[in-house]
């Protein structure tokens, strides 16, 4: 049978475990918001200067596969939609994953606390809310009001832009349409979490 001791040394080795996979996702988080600015800025591009942008994307693909003839820019199109929902799906799993885990090392905290008869494990928990910076505060609005604002708003002009001014067939612009929508759900949903989660 366990001593009090073991199941002590068991439940800080786990907190540590967590707190390190935790952190691994806070860095894919980071990865993927770094690509998703990318592909923001590709989506720019294509709405700020059609011809030149799918010359320099078909030029790009065409450099980076070997191929001697360039790409149709409207298949480039549906494929940088299919890359950004993708992208946007996982950074939002990402997120919800790491806020759903806090709650989680909190749990442990306490665990380890009531175990130790102080509070010497706060580093998550009550430590880093009690003193949560403005600067912070500003950083979780951009991140949970002002970075999902602007996605929707790049998705919707883009997806307009793309009816206005159609490059492919009416098979493709509805695959766009379905995928700019999915994009639209998919961060109502992430702010609906984010913001009514207790």
């Amino acid at each position: 049978m366990a001593t009090e001791d073991s199941k002590l040394e068991v439940l800080h080795d786990h907190y540590k475990d967590t707190f390190s996979i935790l952190q691994g996702h806070l860095q894919l988080r980071d990865r993927i918001f770094v690509f998703i600015l990318l592909a923001f800025t590709v989506i720019l591009f294509q709405i700020c200067s059609p011809e030149g942008s799918g010359q320099a994307i078909s030029q790009f693909v065409m450099s980076k596969l070997g191929l001697n003839s360039p790409v149709d820019t409207s298949f480039l199109g549906t494929i940088i939609w299919f890359a950004t929902l993708a992208l946007v799906v996982r950074y939002f799993q990402a997120v919800v994953y790491i806020e759903r885990q806090y709650g989680y090392v909190h749990q442990l905290e306490e665990h380890l606390n009531r175990a130790y008869g102080s509070k010497v494990f706060t580093r998550e928990g009550k430590s880093y809310l009690s003193r949560y910076p403005t600067f912070s505060r500003w950083t979780a609005f951009l991140y949970g009001v002002i970075f999902p604002g602007l996605l929707c708003m790049v998705v919707v002009v883009k997806i307009l832009f793309d009816w206005s001014q159609p490059s492919g067939g009416v098979v493709q612009l509805w695959v766009n349409q379905i995928i700019s929508g999915s994009i639209l759900l998919s961060t109502g949903l992430y702010l609906l979490w984010i913001h009514c989660k207790k």
